[in-house]
Parts: C-alpha cells; sequence; structure tokens
C-alpha cells in the first residue's frame, strides 16, 4: 500500500529562513577568555573580542537543531518523500566527509579547539556537522518548486540587505561605526569600551555582517552570479526590474569589497553561465548584454569613487598570475633573508647574538647582569637606567636600538627593538632564552617549505602561507589535525619568513590557510576533503548535463542555473578564501538547493520521455492513442 503524501508547509522551512536571513545578519561582541591552547596559538591577548562569528554559530546550531527535530517528526509520520534515494549518491560522500570530522576530532591533540572551534573563527565539530546536516535538510525537505520559491526568496532578503549595510559602508556610512550600530553590537555591559573600538576598514572598503572583505567576496561570487542570471532568464518584468535593482546591490559589493578571490570566482561563475546558456544565448542575449554593462559601468564608476584601487586590485591579480608562471624570480629558497632587516638569532648558554642587516649585537648575561659587544667582539659601553629599566648604548653604531631589562612578573627578560625588529629574551643564571610575542620559549627551527620561492608575497602572502601548508599534509593523509587547529600546527616561529612576507611583521598570527581545499586536507584530512571532492564533482557534472542542453522555459530550471554557478563562484573563490561561519552555511543550503532542482527537473524530464513514449506506442493507460 502507498503512503500517502505529506504537504510540507512554509513554516517548516522556518529554520532555512532565519539561515539566511538573519543568521548572516548577526554581530554581537561574545568575551572570551583564553586559556590553555587558545592563549598558547592566540596573538597574546588574554580575552578574544569577537564581533562575527561566535553568535552566528550559536544561532546557527540552534536552527539547526529544530531542522533535526522536524526532520525526526516527518520521519516518524512516514513522509515518502522526505529520503530521496535516488540522492544517495550525495550522501554517501557527505557522509563519509562527516565521519572525518568526528575521527578527526576524536584523536586530536587539541580536543578542545576541535569541539568549539578556534578564537575568531569557531568553526569546530558542532558547525562543521551543522552545515552537513543543512545540506541534507535542504536535500530531504525540497521536492516542489515552491519550496524553492521559500528558500530562494530568504537568500535574496537577507542578501539584499547585507548588500544595502555593504553599499552604505561603501561610500563612507557604515552602520557599525555610529551609536545606533554599536547599540547593537556592543551588550550594554560593555558599551563604555564602544569609542575604543578601532575600525580595520574605512570607506571605499565593504564588510557588511561578514567580519572581512574576503568573506563579503566569497559570498558575492555567489549572490552576484545568481541574480545575474535570474535578471536575464526569467520573463515576468516586475521580477526582472526587482531583480536589476537586487544585481546592481550584489554587483556594487562584489566589486566594491575589493576581494580579488572574490572576483576570480564571480568572473568564472560568469563564464560557466555563458556557457550553460549557449544553447538560448540568442534569445537573452539583449538582458546578458546590458547586464554586463551595467556592471562594467558598476566597475568604472568604484573605481573613479576609490581614486582607481578597484582597478588596482584587479590588475595585482594579473601582476601575481605573471609573476607565478614566470621564470625570472628568484628561485633560492633562502632568497627572502637578502629583504629582511634581521640576518639571524643565535644563543648558545648565557650569550645571545643577533645579526642585523647593518651590525651583529652580542650580549652576555654575566652574575645577573647584561654585558654588550659590537659586530667585532669588543665591549660596548651602556648605561642602565633602574627607574624604567632602559639600556643605553654608548656606540653610535646602535643608536637605533631600544632596549629594556627588568622583571616581568616572575621572569627576568631582555626587550630588544629596532625598527621592524622586535625580540624578547628569558634571562637566567643557566642560560638565555628566546621567547615569543606570548612569553613562551621557542627555539628557531628549521621550517619546511615547498614551492613558492622568492614568492612568498603572492596573493597577499598566500604563497607563504601554502609553501608552510603543504609540508604538513604528510601528516594528515587518513586523519587531520582536528577541525579549525591549524593555528596550533603551522609554523609561528618561522619569524624570518614571516618578517618577509607580512613587511616586517614578525609576530604575525596565521590562523587559516586561505584556501578552502587546504584547510579541510588539513584540519579533518585528505579523505574527507576527497569526500568533499566527489560530493561537488557529483553535482557539478549533474548540472552541466541538465544546463547546457536546457531551454530555460520553467522557473526551475531558471533558478537551477543560477543556483549552478553560484556554487561554482564559490568553489572558484575557495582556492583563495576558507570556509567561515559568515557564509558557509549560505553555501551548503546552497547546494542543497541545487541538487534538488536536479533531482527535480530529472524527475520532470524521465515523466515526459515516459509519457511521449505511452502516446507514441499507444499505450491503453493514456487517452492520447495514436489511431
Amino acid at each position: 500500500m502507498k503512503t500517502a503524501e505529506i504537504e510540507m508547509k512554509w513554516y517548516h522551512f522556518l529554520p532555512h529562513i532565519f539561515i539566511l536571513t538573519i543568521v548572516p545578519l548577526i554581530v554581537h561582541l561574545n568575551v572570551m577568555p583564553l586559556t590553555g591552547a587558545y592563549f598558547d596559538f592566540w596573538n597574546g591577548d588574554k580575552n578574544n573580542l569577537d564581533f562575527f562569528s561566535y553568535y552566528k554559530g550559536i544561532w546557527l546550531l540552534v536552527f539547526t537543531g529544530l531542522l533535526v527535530i522536524m526532520f525526526l517528526v516527518r520521519l516518524f509520520q512516514s513522509d515518502p518523500n522526505l529520503i530521496k534515494k535516488d540522492l544517495r549518491i550525495y550522501y554517501i560522500p557527505a557522509g563519509v566527509y562527516l565521519l572525518f570530522v568526528i575521527v578527526s576530532t576524536v584523536f586530536s591533540k587539541y580536543q578542545n579547539i576541535s569541539i568549539s572551534g578556534f578564537p575568531d573563527r569557531y568553526e569546530g565539530i558542532y558547525i562543521l556537522a551543522a552545515y552537513i546536516f543543512l545540506f541534507f535538510f535542504t536535500t530531504a525537505f525540497t521536492s516542489k518548486e515552491k519550496h524553492v520559491k521559500i528558500i530562494l526568496g530568504s537568500l535574496i532578503i537577507g542578501a539584499t540587505i547585507i548588500g544595502s549595510i555593504g553599499l552604505f559602508q561603501y561610500i563612507g556610512y557604515d552602520l557599525w561605526k555610529s551609536d545606533f550600530g554599536k547599540s547593537l553590537m556592543i551588550p550594554s555591559k560593555y558599551l563604555k569600551i564602544s569609542n575604543d573600538i578601532r575600525f580595520q576598514f574605512d570607506k571605499h572598503t565593504i564588510y557588511a555582517t561578514l567580519y572581512h572583505t574576503d568573506y563579503v567576496g566569497s559570498y558575492m561570487a555567489m549572490l552576484f552570479p545568481l541574480s545575474f542570471a535570474l535578471l536575464v532568464l526569467v520573463k515576468n518584468k516586475w521580477f526582472k526590474v526587482g531583480m536589476a535593482i537586487i544585481t546592481v546591490i550584489m554587483a556594487i559589493n562584489w566589486l566594491g569589497c575589493n576581494s580579488r578571490a572574490g572576483f576570480v570566482g564571480g568572473v568564472l561563475a560568469l563564464i560557466v553561465f555563458l556557457i550553460s546558456i549557449n544553447k538560448v544565448l540568442t534569445r537573452h542575449w539583449k538582458y546578458f548584454a546590458v547586464g554586463l554593462m551595467v556592471t562594467i559601468a558598476m566597475f568604472l564608476g568604484l573605481n573613479q569613487i576609490s581614486h582607481g584601487y578597484v582597478n588596482t586590485r584587479v590588475a595585482s591579480i594579473f601582476r601575481d598570475v605573471k609573476s607565478l608562471i614566470s621564470s625570472n624570480g628568484n628561485s633560492n629558497s633562502q632568497s627572502y633573508k637578502d629583504s629582511i632587516p634581521l640576518k639571524d638569532i643565535k644563543i648558545s648558554g648565557t650569550k645571545g647574538t643577533v645579526v642585523t642587516a647593518t651590525e651583529t649585537l652580542n650580549f652576555k648575561l654575566i652574575n645577573n647582569q647584561l654585558t654588550f659587544e659590537d659586530t667585532n667582539n669588543k665591549p660596548i659601553e651602556s648605561s642602565y637606567d633602574t627607574s624604567n629599566g632602559k639600556i643605553t648604548l654608548k656606540d653610535p653604531a646602535y643608536k637605533d636600538y631600544s632596549l629594556l631589562a627588568g622583571k616581568d612578573g616572575n621572569q627576568y627578560v631582555f626587550k630588544l627593538d629596532k625598527g621592524d625588529i622586535k625580540l624578547l629574551f628569558d634571562l637566567k643564571p643557566q642560560g638565555i632564552s628566546l621567547m615569543d610575542n606570548k612569553g613562551k620559549i621557542f627555539t628557531l627551527e628549521p621550517v619546511e617549505s615547498w614551492g613558492f620561492n622568492g614568492k612568498e608575497k603572492l596573493g597577499s602572502s598566500r604563497g607563504y602561507i601554502w609553501s608552510r601548508s603543504i609540508p604538513l599534509l604528510k601528516n594528515t593523509i587518513l586523519l587531520g589535525y582536528g577541525p579549525d587547529t591549524f593555528a596550533a600546527y603551522f609554523p609561528q616561529h618561522d619569524i624570518l619568513g614571516k618578517m618577509y612576507a607580512y613587511n616586517g611583521d614578525m609576530w604575525q598570527l596565521v590562523d587559516k590557510p586561505h584556501d578552502l581545499y587546504l584547510q579541510v586536507a588539513l584540519n579533518t584530512g585528505m579523505v574527507s576533503l576527497l569526500a568533499l571532492l566527489v560530493l561537488f564533482g557529483l553535482y557539478l557534472f549533474k548540472s552541466i548535463k541538465i544546463y547546457t542542453k536546457n531551454e530555460y522555459d520553467n522557473f526551475l530550471s531558471q533558478v537551477g542555473v543560477g543556483v549552478f554557478i553560484a556554487i561554482v563562484g564559490y568553489l572558484g573563490a575557495a582556492f583563495f578564501n576558507d570556509s567561515v561561519v559568515s557564509v558557509a552555511p549560505v553555501f551548503w543550503i546552497l547546494l542543497g538547493l541545487g541538487v534538488s532542482i536536479n533531482h527535480i527537473i530529472s524527475n520532470q524530464n524521465a515523466s515526459k520521455g515516459t509519457n511521449f513514449q505511452n502516446r507514441k506506442l499507444g499505450n491503453p493507460g493514456n487517452p492520447a492513442k495514436i489511431k
């Protein structure tokens, strides 16, 4: 006996609606005290003041939990459309990925980080599991065109609000810098610090509610192509008018956020869109051409407003590509040392040596007193101010040095500054030790690297990060280090490499690989990455088959190709950006929506084929017989 179909109502999609419209908008301060591994691998601050990730993650888990409850209720009601057997091919790689997320967490050395996530990111096991649940529940709940419209409408509303905030930021009216904005994002008990907040971005830059310009780029690499596709393909005039306005807002944010990753992803999506609609391009070429010209006009206008900065950012992409493929670069792995002021640090017992580009400073700890020698090991006369710990070297060659010595808690420390060189030493009778910016003793061990020799600054120092991250992959072939634990395993002690890559900032915290695929491979293992690539590949392959031959004469196919190129845009930007809780939930819902739309279209096409065969053969069950 066939089970009766249970109608899926609009309110069953309330969690989806909130995740797409409300969660990305959440900007609220959470003060997290840092202890243990959280402090050890953070930037030296004892508290993490997070505005953009923590509460987004909390509410994402709440709404995902509601989806779990709804799913279980409908499963208990024996909804026949809930688990689609035809989609098991997608569920298997998604399940494998989730399995390795769990196992990598269980065996992680830093389980607290793996469970809750790293400061400012909070993509631990719960959040990663929520992403997979969102994908699964979207495919489970979406089986009709009206379901697609609910999810699409929610996404467009949320994107329009985010885009409007970004638009005003670009012209110098940042909501979060206003008293009203501060009252929204800062709890009342912390309002006294509102005037002390320093914003990283000024006008002519967009970060909206998504934490960073790069993540606005990832978001808009989805939303701009999607809105552009709907503008071109959907015939309804009023819908076109609405989508024209929304597409302009998305275009301004896509270009105005100055994210090169987002630009690459968006352009890739538009190329795929052009290929997908080649069969019907003659029917829609006017709208495509007008949309493209408006986008170009946006580019020129934003470039004018920003005094050429947009063009500079785009041009830098081509410069980086040219530099990457050029054989003229210095391939010497140590070449970066020629460009930095700090050449070497040597420590032996109670003697230390700092070698700079212009001179060498030797210092010794004798009877709890520091003595100094120059490049030729000749003594340097010095004086010590007991009131503030300041040491003055009488040799003019060392006039640019700032030296301090004294007690810091229970430690006796020596601080040496010269321009970008900022060093701290622990002084004990038994020996001198080098300390990091958090006061933790470490040694300058050799750092493994792969590729990008002499080109570490490519892609805003992505070349440096990738060159130091790729060697770590040999340890994550099966299991990863644990969700969000990248910062704990990156060679943070590579102060010479950082000084070169980050223009003198030798204590820069590297907490993410700036590449989704590298991020997955390191955090949850290469097997989990392979599973994700299979999942993405299956969807992309199915979409190519459907949309390169489609007539786009119905709403589902028009939305379907828009979602398809949105996924392409995100995955393209993901070569240069990470997964973050501000954007990733939207991607995973869109991926589930795309799989669902493809499934509906395939079933419709199969049904049309069956009906055609029935009519052709004169099936007695079909009233349209051929006589």
